[in-house]
């Protein structure tokens, strides 16, 4: 197996029907990520997570879940390979570091963190949506950019930024996003 880069999807778990313009957004860049060669890493929750991910496998695409209970209960069906940590918002740290880059959806408390960790160290961030809690110049930064739209036709914009933070995608593999494995 070749090893993959990975772009680490964070968002709200509760996003519901209400917010579904939200999830089709989150999926549509899962999508577009497997078919530019990127796997996808989330929490591994419904929600943004599960989305993005449903995206990327649905395209042939690789998903990595770092979950934050210690069983894969509530994992999303579409994860790859599911990582249970039992670290619950700990778990934060190692999605940080898991991607070259980081997409960011609207969210409660924990994505805020999830921002916050990847802003404290310049993880390259692309920041999608009018997120009421970061209006602010200080996100002004050589590794964040905003992408305002939050609907799927603002998804070209979301890889524009991400080539302008990380450079081009890398050469696709082979898609092996069909093999599901969950480690217990």
């Amino acid at each position: 197996m070749t090893p993959q880069q990975m772009v680490a999807v964070i968002g709200g778990r509760r996003v519901n029907i209400r917010d579904s313009r939200t999830l089709e957004f989150a999926e549509a860049v899962g999508r577009e990520l497997a078919l530019l060669g990127y796997g996808v890493a989330t929490g591994g929750d419904d929600g943004v997570g599960g989305a993005a991910c449903k995206g990327a496998v649905e395209a042939g695409g690789v998903t990595l879940a770092f979950l934050k209970e210690a069983h894969i209960d509530n994992c999303s069906p579409y994860v790859t390979w599911a990582l249970p940590t039992s670290l619950d918002l700990s778990r934060s740290v190692p999605l940080n570091w898991a991607g070259c880059a980081i997409v960011a959806f609207d969210g409660g408390f924990g994505t805020l963190f999830e921002i916050a960790l990847a802003l404290d160290t310049s993880r390259p961030l692309v920041l999608t949506g009018d997120q009421p809690l970061l209006r602010t110049e200080k996100l002004q930064l050589p590794t964040c950019e905003r992408v305002m739209g939050n609907d799927p036709a603002s998804t070209p914009e979301v890889i524009a930024a991400l080539r302008k933070l990380i450079g081009p995608p890398p050469v696709p593999s082979a898609p092996t996003g069909n093999d599901h494995h969950r480690v217990r």
